[in-house]
């Protein structure tokens, strides 16, 4: 039986031109791999493996200054001109595992983008600055002493000029109005959130892919620069194994896969490229994997090691009026208020902001089953959710995960979830809970195993019961759209995989330029990061390797 999911939210009968459709008019090179018919080999000045926040930025830079440049794509290009905001085609087509990838125990859930323009394409727009306090951890801890908030403030001015970056002046949708409201009346404090948008619509979509543009993805703003400067993009093309010289000091090729349309499985076809450096921006999880795949050179055991998400948990509510949590933009609101009550080395401190509410993503999330399911759909348009994220990475009992390979080569998160992220994510509930009531709501949902199916109708109720909750995983729904670490930076060998620099300790012609080179997670989303490490990092890799001086396109 097909069910057909209504259209919410009518798609743009306008839309603005599609750079990509110009683009190819104008002859940019732009290879799907499946359309290949026989093994190919290629050379370039450098090979950037992944197209999103690190991906893009380099891209750009490097372009610019006049080199030869490739990209390398495991997932699809998609575009604006399709983008029709059905939750049905975007998911397979543009998240990794078509939005089912999950920690080796499936305790949390990994929104992960797998499309040209990567999670940037698919996020929900909001861009933050690295906290001071982890700057700060990072410095005294893996002795990354260049990476101040004073050295790093010009690298996140220059990438906010140039993707738009700056605080939300609109009005917040009723969905983020239930966090900043309940916040408000229970005296904790709140504030406004900062997207990398330009024009924006508020259709809410921001997680299908932009059909008006609005969103200042890779997809829309580096990416296409980069391909108007003589760039090479290669889709539906997975990344395989890096050859390495005798010595493994140095990487030799890049050897990939070239997949069938679908995108899912080798086509039997090769694609081997060669470099005088490679650019490793697959992000965490992918990047990691590449290099286990590849047994690259790991005397200290650090590879794949130290891998963080933000387990998520959410919790929400019906009201009396309506919310339409599908409309207006995802995220505006935010409350550090519990994130650094204690020391960052202390009890674990959590995050507050909201999440939008499509159809498929709140059927799929409702812990009720039967009536009690069909009950808060029919609710659909009234229900509301606040979400908590834990800052995990910086207590010794909280080491995050590793980063194995499945049989096949492909690789998963083993990310076990300790005491004090249980501890930390109990204490967020308990405080979504109370915002969800000050908020107004009738009923609260906790997405707990343990909750009453029907939801709870007394904070009191709901609160004692939280307290009588058995924390494990499988018992509370987590998710994380943050994925961070697996090569990270240090100083000294011994601790990370790559130096402050995201040059590779041991391979000389490899850097990695994603999250994975966090030593520990954000508290915070992490694509303004990702853009401002990569703005500075491939500033001096084409100075120190090409003698080249770059920089990002003024805009």
């Amino acid at each position: 039986m097909t069910i057909t999911i209504p259209q919410i939210v009518p798609v743009p009968s306008k839309k603005p031109v599609d750079p990509w459709v110009v683009g190819k008019k104008a002859g940019w090179k732009i290879t799907d791999a499946s359309t290949i018919t026989a093994d190919q080999t290629v050379t370039f000045d450098v090979v950037i493996i992944g197209t999103g926040a690190g991906g893009g930025i380099t891209a750009e830079m490097l372009a610019t200054a006049g080199l030869k440049v490739a990209l390398i794509e495991e997932g699809p290009l998609k575009s604006s001109t399709d983008f029709n905001m059905k939750e049905s085609e975007a998911y397979p087509a543009m998240y990794q595992e078509a939005l089912g990838r999950r920690t080796l125990d499936g305790g949390v859930g990994i929104l992960q983008g797998r499309t040209v323009g990567g999670g940037t394409t698919i996020n929900w727009a909001t861009s933050l600055r690295t906290p001071p306090v982890v700057l700060e951890h990072w410095q005294r801890r893996f002795g990354l002493t260049d990476l101040t908030q004073a050295r790093m403030d010009p690298w996140f001015r220059a990438v906010e000029a140039r993707l738009g970056v700056q605080p939300w002046k609109g009005v917040p949708n009723a969905n983020n109005a239930i966090l900043s409201n309940g916040l408000s009346r229970l005296g904790y404090t709140w504030g406004t959130l900062s997207p990398n948008v330009r024009g924006c619509a508020d259709l809410g979509y921001c997680g299908l892919g932009c059909p008006i543009n609005a969103k200042q993805s890779m997809l829309v703003t580096t990416l296409p620069t980069a391909l108007a400067r003589g760039a090479s993009l290669y889709t539906r093309l997975r990344a395989q194994n890096y050859v390495f010289n005798a010595a493994k000091t140095k990487v030799e090729s890049l050897v990939c896969d070239a997949l069938d349309p679908a995108g899912l499985r080798p086509s039997g076809r090769k694609v081997t490229f060669k470099a005088k450096h490679f650019v490793q921006a697959a992000s965490a999880i992918n990047g990691p994997g590449l290099l286990l795949r590849s047994a690259a050179p790991d005397p200290y055991g650090t590879l794949g090691k130290r891998t963080f998400l933000h387990p998520s948990a959410a919790v929400s509510g019906i009201y009396p009026n309506q919310v339409k949590a599908f409309q207006g933009l995802p995220q505006s609101v935010y409350s550090d208020h519990f994130l650094d009550q204690n020391p960052v080395t202390g009890p674990l401190g959590f995050k507050l902001e909201v999440a939008p509410l499509h159809p498929v993503l709140v059927a799929s999330s409702v812990a009720a089953t039967g009536e009690g399911h069909a009950d808060v759909m029919r609710n659909y348009a009234n229900y509301g959710t606040v979400i908590s994220f834990v800052r995990d990475g910086f207590h010794p009992d909280a080491p995050g995960g590793s980063v194995v390979l499945r049989s096949d080569g492909s690789p998963i998160l083993d990310y076990p979830l300790t005491a004090p992220v249980f501890e930390a994510l109990r204490r967020a509930i308990k405080v979504q809970v109370d915002v969800q009531f000050a908020a107004g709501a009738t009923r609260v949902f906790t997405g707990h195993q343990q909750s009453k199916p029907g939801g709870y109708t007394s904070n009191a109720e709901l609160q004692a019961a939280i307290d009588g909750f058995n924390f494990s995983s499988g018992l509370v729904r987590l998710q994380s759209a943050h994925q961070m670490g697996g090569c990270g930076m240090a100083a000294d060998p011994k601790l990370g995989v790559v130096n402050a620099d995201g040059r590779h300790h041991q391979l000389t012609n490899l850097s990695v330029h994603d999250s994975s080179i966090f030593p520990t997670s954000l508290g915070a989303n992490p694509q303004e990061t990702i853009f401002a490490l990569s703005a500075r990092m491939t500033t001096k890799l084409a100075l120190d390797i090409f003698k080249k001086n770059c920089a990002l396109t003024s805009v």
